[in-house]
């Protein structure tokens, strides 16, 4: 069960810095992050949903188990992105406000993302 969690957090994380990069070839870095949690949302529904496909009826909660899933994606998003951002500006380009942001529009999609995935498999 664990390993498919951690799949799906690396699918929302992965799936959000790869659309960052795509984006950073045509427009400047500095309004990537502000359509970022775009990125974070459709990512956090993805993993949401990709954990519900995976496990199905090996959760017992599902609701709360997407919901910190998606906080956690949405942490370590922000956590790459500045990290990232420190290489390219050499300064910490995002804020704990950020954070927050990030955690909230990552959670909530993922729990939306699962609910998605339960009605689509009548779970």
């Amino acid at each position: 069960m664990t390993i498919a969690a951690v799949k799906s957090i690396f699918i929302g994380v992965g799936g959000s810095l790869i659309l960052a990069v795509f984006c950073s070839t045509f427009i400047a870095m500095d309004k990537i992050l502000l359509i970022m949690p775009l990125f974070i949302a459709f990512n956090g529904a993805m993993t949401g949903y990709r954990l519900v496909e995976v496990l199905k009826n090996q959760i017992k909660n599902i609701p709360v188990f997407s919901l910190v899933l998606g906080i956690g994606c949405g942490a370590l998003t922000f956590v790459a992105v500045n990290f990232a951002g420190s290489f390219i500006q050499g300064v910490l380009l995002l804020h704990i406000y950020d954070l927050l942001i990030y955690m909230a529009v990552s959670g909530f999609t993922s729990y939306l993302g699962a609910k998605l995935a339960v009605r689509y498999f009548n779970l």
